[in-house]
């Protein structure tokens, strides 16, 4: 009989060449222990067409919480050694693993600092994730309007000039959120909102879904440099860890640590995913140690690319310099942001036409825009491809005129009529989108990416709203409801 016996790992202070999460599960996965446990798939004991596509390890590493693993809602050992690092890495006092993306994070930072009928400041181009947090907590929203690109056809940061003034309206509010960088790379003056927040005892959350990569940049301010309170961010999106991982940092003692682990807990499974973590460890590994040569590799490639998608007369490309200008705000080059209506196309159009004509998949489109997201893995190969598919499709496909719309991005906020809340939970019912003008919305009408809405629950649907809807539906061909049935809307019942 051989008997499996558990070998001790000396404990070491740990370093960020370390990750003892991550091999801590190689060990494991490694180890020949006989599986008595869950997941059912035991290890990746069967062939398979599943293990076949994915891989065996994969399926090795893909185990349930024990004592060698540690336990993510009361981490003592490897998981806890591994957020440490994740704190440390980014400049946190505490760092916490999320393996439901950002989403959960937002959602934990709204409930771990707002109460119930307390107003929160919000950016009205924020991710549908705020707005379900909204449901969640029953706070309230007072939505301030972001900078409108009508160029470009997209919205950027919030300003300075509009958290004053929200700040000045609504000095009951105790919680900020800004999004930063927006999906599209911009970034407001967050260290100078950070001071007027604080100044005003109101704690700063952030949503930097977009912003993983910020900290090895070394020439744009993260976050928490700005002075942030709490901050989630998607590892996956630009750090490199698989889809779903994010980070949820805290700095300062404006917010208990006690209570975001508690609002963590409460809020994911009790069963956390260890690809997912070991990923995160992983991928803060990579990117503390190389991260900042790569980006430092790839800007030149990008900035000739740059020159060359501009060459042909017919293509503009969001820079830092245009947006510091326009917008007192700041870009991130690592979001190339490509102006193709010159062509006589819509961003719809040509984001197609990568896809089906050269394989090439872009992260979105807009009316006006396509955008291509830079990651160390990129190469000049891989950013050259992109390149010459542009030049071919402007050398074949322009148009006579420049396409214009007047519905390319939204420039006004709707009435809040109820909260959004409420208005989840109110009686409803079904109309056509239509017929929808002047009723209280029940549903969030988005397109996604990038998951900003057109309506949300508790706003009032105008003519504005409908018009968007109908432009994007007949331009992108889908915009997501609750709704089950196309063209319709649900609305609360009798709410006018």
């Amino acid at each position: 009989m051989n008997i499996v016996k558990e070998t001790t790992v000396p404990t070491k202070t740990p370093h960020q060449t370390d990750a003892p999460l991550f091999d801590a599960l190689v060990r494991y996965a490694n180890s020949e222990t006989v599986s008595f446990d869950v997941p059912g798939h035991k290890m990746g004991a069967l062939n398979t067409p599943f293990r076949d596509a994915i891989g065996e390890q994969a399926l090795k590493m893909d185990v349930n919480s024990m004592a060698e693993l540690d336990l993510l809602s009361h981490p003592k050992s490897v998981i806890k050694d591994a957020q440490e690092l994740a704190a440390q890495s980014f400049g946190a006092d505490h760092a916490f693993f999320l393996v439901n993306g950002t989403t959960v994070g937002i959602h934990a930072m709204i409930l771990a600092t707002c109460k119930p009928g307390e107003t929160l400041l919000v950016p009205r181009n924020c991710h549908k994730s705020v707005i379900d947090g909204m449901i969640i907590s029953g706070v309230i929203p007072a939505f301030m309007q972001p900078e409108v690109d009508d160029h470009f056809g997209i919205s950027h940061g919030v300003s300075v000039g509009s958290v004053v003034q929200a700040l000045h309206e609504h000095p009951e509010t105790k919680t900020l959120l800004i999004t930063y960088p927006t999906y599209f790379g911009t970034m407001t003056d967050l260290k100078m909102i950070c001071e007027l927040a604080h100044a005003n005892d109101v704690t700063v959350l952030v949503d930097a879904a977009h912003g993983a990569h910020l900290k090895v940049l070394n020439e744009l301010i993260d976050p928490l440099q700005a002075g942030a309170d709490l901050v989630t961010t998607s590892m996956h999106k630009t750090g490199g860890s698989l889809t779903q991982s994010s980070l949820l940092l805290l700095q300062g003692d404006r917010v208990s640590a006690d209570k975001v682990r508690k609002v963590t807990g409460m809020l994911q499974t009790t069963s956390a995913n260890y690809l997912l973590m070991s990923s995160l460890d992983a991928a803060r590994r990579e990117l503390v140690l190389h991260g900042t040569d790569a980006f430092q590799r790839l800007k030149p490639i990008v900035e000739a690319a740059i020159e060359t998608i501009e060459s042909g007369g017919h293509y503009e490309v969001l820079k830092n310099e245009d947006v510091t200008t326009r917008f007192l705000q700041s870009h991130d080059w690592t979001k190339l942001v490509i102006r193709v209506n010159g062509l006589g196309l819509t961003g719809f159009e040509v984001y197609s036409l990568l896809k089906q004509q050269y394989g090439i998949q872009m992260e979105l489109a807009e009316g006006y825009v396509v955008m291509a997201v830079i990651t160390p893995p990129d190469t000049e190969v891989t950013i050259g491809r992109l390149t010459a598919a542009l030049l071919d499709i402007e050398r074949t496909c322009t148009k006579p005129n420049v396409l214009h719309s007047a519905w390319t991005v939204v420039d006004s906020v709707n009435e809040l009529a109820m909260t959004p809340r409420d208005a989840f939970y109110a009686e409803q019912e079904s109309v056509a989108i239509d017929e929808a003008i002047g009723r209280i919305s029940a549903d969030t009408l988005m397109i996604y990416p990038p998951g900003i809405p057109l309506v949300i629950p508790g706003e009032r649907i105008t003519c504005e709203v409908v018009q968007h809807y109908a432009y994007y539906e007949q331009a992108f061909g889908s915009v997501l409801a609750e709704s089950k049935q196309t063209g319709s809307v649900t609305v609360v019942k009798g709410g006018y």
